[in-house]
């Protein structure tokens, strides 16, 4: 037991309890300092410090405390450990005592790791790596109903086309989720997560002085961006990328239920659900984000926007998305309940439509 640490109060709940899977999960080193409760002096010790090398020994120590759940970790550390858990994402799908607010940050971090890979260098070894941490993501919100409506708060709202791709793959599940979510029948989720993420695609070869251009973007600068779905396309050939699921939402996001979208000017019944509802989580995120060209609008906007444009956008998924937002966000939930606001944005949604 190390002895250079002062004792402290386990009731100050400055302290977080370590679980099995999560030291399964810790090598041959300790990511993190480990801490046990010790009755002599009914106090909170350290017992390892941060990088100590574990033998079978020490190994043997931590099986003993964490069985008696007598194994924690300083608060102040705790992001440290999510940095870890970010990437061994599968110790998530049995862990208890992470709550689920945290866990939906880490699988932020531990997604946009393997995207911003993925993006950065998209050959066949890093799809494979957004592939496995997908089959991960989808495993997780799928065993409990209750753990994607946590990932509205994990958002992240700067411009950053990686950040963008994990806000829509997000937002996109659980809309699909609220539609379709069904206990007792399994669903295979993992073809529209990957086309969620794939997408924006194209954006990659979209030239940067384009991309992080400051104010409005020219005609002919407004046609150069929508050459990224075209792109998109010729990258999922190459890669080899056959599923109708994941080809519908890279090729369909920016398509309208009217057909006034593009590239094809598709409508109504030819557009996929799994489309639909790509298309209306990449509206939604790039709205609520930050852009050169615009201040990122409040989320409940950006959905009454979306919901109003019925013409555009399918009702029943629009309607999901409101129940995501508001799902674990009092602060949304409470403007949604505020007539007056709602008013008042109904307005400025109609008028930024017009």
């Amino acid at each position: 037991m190390g002895n250079n640490a002062a004792p402290q109060d386990i009731g100050s709940e400055e302290f977080l309890q370590i679980s099995t899977n999560i030291v399964s999960t810790f090598g041959s080193r300790l990511p993190v300092p480990l801490c046990i409760y010790d009755e002599e002096v009914e106090r909170v010790v350290s017992l390892f410090a941060k990088d100590t090398r574990l033998s079978d020994k020490k190994q043997e120590q931590l099986r003993r405390y964490v069985n008696e759940g007598n194994l924690f970790i300083l608060k102040d550390d705790y992001e440290k450990l999510a940095g870890h858990i970010s990437k061994n994402l599968g110790a998530l799908l049995t862990e208890h005592y992470l709550d689920e607010a945290d866990a939906a940050k880490i699988f932020y971090d531990g997604v946009l790791e393997k995207v911003r890979a993925f993006y950065g260098n998209p050959v066949g070894e890093t799809l494979e790596e957004v592939r496995a941490v997908l089959a991960i993501y989808c495993e997780y919100v799928w065993i409990d109903p209750n753990r994607w409506t946590h990932f509205f708060n994990a958002l992240r709202r700067d411009m950053d086309l990686c950040n963008h791709i994990v806000n829509t793959l997000f937002v996109g599940t659980a809309i699909h989720l609220k539609q379709a979510y069904n206990p007792g029948e399994k669903q295979n989720m993992n073809p529209l997560a990957m086309g969620l993420v794939l997408h924006d695609l194209g954006m990659t070869q979209i030239p940067s002085a384009l991309l992080g251009k400051k104010g409005p973007f020219l005609y002919k600068e407004k046609m150069r961006m929508q050459e990224h779905v075209d792109i998109a396309e010729k990258m999922l050939n190459r890669l080899d990328i056959q599923d109708e699921i994941v080809k519908a939402c890279v090729m369909d996001h920016h398509e309208r239920l009217d057909g006034s979208g593009y590239p094809k000017g598709r409508r109504g019944d030819a557009l996929s659900t799994e489309a639909r509802v790509c298309a209306i989580a990449d509206a939604f995120c790039g709205m609520i984000e930050e852009r050169n060209q615009r201040a990122a609008l409040n989320p409940i906007l950006a959905a009454i926007i979306l919901t109003e444009c019925k013409k555009k956008y399918d009702p029943g998924l629009t309607s999901s998305l409101i129940s995501f937002i508001i799902s674990n966000n009092p602060e949304m939930k409470a403007l949604l309940k505020n007539k007056e606001k709602m008013q008042q944005l109904r307005a400025i949604a109609l008028q930024k439509m017009g």
